[in-house]
């Protein structure tokens, strides 16, 4: 394996505050009150007492919007200090710091209104993998994560791989992870490139892409559709709450799937509140069988993969009903079920029949208020473990 360069996943262009404002009448905060966030918050769920391993690049830990958050930042060896950047270098910062603050932010900036967290109150373990300077490795990182007590880890980014060859103590780090209970996230790339991000044909990683407020999926940079065969679940992505891309600490806007990744993990961490017992299989299964505006079979497509995530309904329903198996297992893909579980691959039963309709998205934006919608889309479906040869939507 050749690594090219640590690229972020956000390449679709980001954009300042103003243009997010035709999103809804919260801006580019309207993907709290689409996936009614608030009301989840209000209940008394708010990550409180889980950890989630941020992997990204350099941070500003000093900005407003963090302020109080609990975030412990972690030394690689031979990477610079991920805080230790001049405020000003918001080309730098403004990556991890939106995406720590989609976890945890505090609603506020320098300027006034800010990113709101989706777990605002879970412990975040910051490390700068992918700063310009550092050698360190991912498997350095996760593996720290994981020895720290991390309960998810996420990246909005990667180094990229330019042959078949998976790293081999990277496989080795994430099958580790998954043995300790721990939810692996990662974004997809939002464009085509030389090589593939390395996480994203890894099994039993979360793998999650970007949609609109209308719960479209993001185009890539050359205007054509997202698809990805290895997309899992999509959530938020397009003109929601960052930091720095306009050159300054006040609240701008950034879209991508990068956005998405941390706002999924995010929603993890709320699940895991809510659920302490559930595994990290039995979450994973929740937020892939929760998808849409209503309960529906196990399903998937190339633009959607098992769905638009549902916040609601993946912390209402309890995910002990669901078998301990993670269902992102693919054959031929490492490491293998076995590998990791030293149990027989899950069943295909629990999946939908060829041809059979989706439950659609769980969200669209009139006036700020969240309200079901659909859109008319065919879907072509697969079984859990999904194969070569799959025809796109």
């Amino acid at each position: 394996m050749t690594a090219l360069s640590a690229v972020g996943a956000d390449g679709v262009a980001s954009s300042a505050a103003a243009a997010a404002e035709d999103s809804s009448a919260t801006g580019p905060l309207w993907y709290l009150d689409a996936m009614k966030i608030p009301a989840i918050h209000d209940a008394g769920i708010t990550g409180e007492g889980v950890t989630i391993a941020v992997i990204d690049g350099a941070i500003n830990p000093a900005v407003t919007s963090l302020d109080d958050a609990d975030i412990d930042i972690r030394q690689l060896e031979d990477c610079p200090d991920p805080a230790g950047v001049e405020p000003t270098d918001f080309a730098a910062l403004q990556h991890g710091t939106s995406a720590t603050s989609l976890i945890v932010g505090n609603s506020t900036s320098d300027s006034g209104p800010g990113p709101g967290g989706i777990a605002p109150q879970a412990k975040i373990l910051y490390y700068g993998l992918l700063q310009e300077g550092c050698d360190a490795r991912y498997p350095e990182a996760l593996d720290d994560a994981v020895a720290q007590g991390a309960d998810i880890v996420t990246m909005s980014g990667g180094f990229l791989q330019v042959t078949e060859e998976l790293s081999q103590d990277t496989v080795d780090s994430v099958a580790a992870a998954l043995q300790a209970g721990v939810l692996v996230v990662a974004a997809l790339p939002n464009w085509d490139t030389l090589g593939t991000q390395q996480l994203t044909f890894i099994n039993g990683v979360i793998n999650v892409a970007a949609v609109d407020s209308s719960a479209q999926p993001l185009t890539r940079l050359d205007g054509s559709e997202m698809t990805n065969d290895d997309v899992d679940v999509v959530a938020p992505g397009e003109d929601v709450a960052g930091l720095g891309h306009d050159g300054t600490w006040g609240m701008s806007a950034w879209s991508g799937n990068s956005a998405a990744t941390p706002i999924v993990a995010g929603l993890l961490g709320l699940a895991k509140q809510k659920w302490p017992d559930a595994t990290a299989a039995q979450l994973t299964q929740s937020l892939i069988r929760n998808t849409g505006s209503q309960p529906h079979e196990l399903q998937w497509s190339s633009r959607l993969g098992h769905g638009v995530v549902n916040a609601t309904r993946v912390i209402a329903e309890d995910p002990a009903q669901y078998a301990d198996e993670n269902p992102l297992f693919k054959d031929g893909q490492k490491p293998s079920i076995d590998e990791v579980y030293a149990e027989p691959a899950p069943t295909a039963d629990s999946t939908s029949e060829n041809g059979s309709a989706p439950a659609f998205l769980p969200w669209g934006i009139a006036g700020g208020v969240a309200v079901v919608a659909v859109v008319v889309m065919i879907v072509v479906l697969a079984s859990r473990k999904k194969t070569e040869g799959r025809n796109d939507v």
